[in-house]
């Protein structure tokens, strides 16, 4: 909890945040540049210009802007101001370090492989948590992918037309719901807001231009 106070500190104060409309139209201020706190990898990378993504939690109310670090095998890492990673595939949020207990790993080819193509169906995913007690448990959900309609959102300071996807999940004991903003030429996620258990709850992001 220590870590993640420290990051939200460090970052981006949302006024608020929605789940299945334009979550990041509230950023109200930028992050500081040349913070000595900030983890040197960020340093680094905001040095050489790194691809950015806006990140949000939303159960928290608060946000960053996080570095692109690196990729390997179809999975990007991002890193927080202060060391804490994100890893995403294709912007389907597969891990996340350096936040409490949480999502460790994610096998999400059958549901990317679906927003991909612009389909709606069903799907199973396989999530790994950490829990609060330090043990691991991976869970199977299946889940229905659902197109619900063309939606505005605002990324930057441009009005950007995007298909709403929704993915329904349960497993034998858990239930979430995932929401997607695919750009309609070539199915690109471009917004998300995600779950990623039960300490963090719902994760958003959002592409930089």
């Amino acid at each position: 909890m220590k870590r993640l106070c420290l990051m939200l500190s460090a970052v981006l104060i949302l006024a608020g945040c929605a789940t299945t409309d334009d979550s990041f139209g509230v950023v109200r201020s930028t992050l500081l540049p040349n913070q000595q706190d900030f983890d040197t990898r960020f340093q680094f990378a905001a040095g050489q210009g790194a691809r950015q993504l806006k990140l949000a939690l939303l159960e928290f109310d608060a946000g960053s802007i996080i570095l692109f670090d690196s990729s390997r095998d179809g999975i990007d890492t991002w890193i927080t101001a202060d060391g804490g990673t994100v890893m995403t595939q294709d912007q389907m949020i597969v891990g996340m370090r350096g936040f409490g207990a949480g999502l460790m790993a994610a096998d999400v080819e059958q549901p990317l492989a679906m927003l991909r193509a612009g389909r709606q169906g069903i799907t199973e995913r396989f999530q790994t948590f950490l829990t609060g007690n330090d043990e691991i448990v991976t869970r199977t959900y299946r889940c229905q992918i659902v197109d619900q309609g063309r939606q505005e959102i605002v990324i930057g300071t441009t009005a950007v037309t995007t298909r709403l996807f929704s993915e329904e999940c349960r497993s034998l004991d858990q239930s979430f719901q995932n929401w997607y903003w695919l750009s309609p030429s070539n199915n690109r996620i471009v917004q998300t807001s995600q779950w990623t258990g039960e300490f963090i709850g719902m994760v958003a992001t959002q592409v930089v231009p």
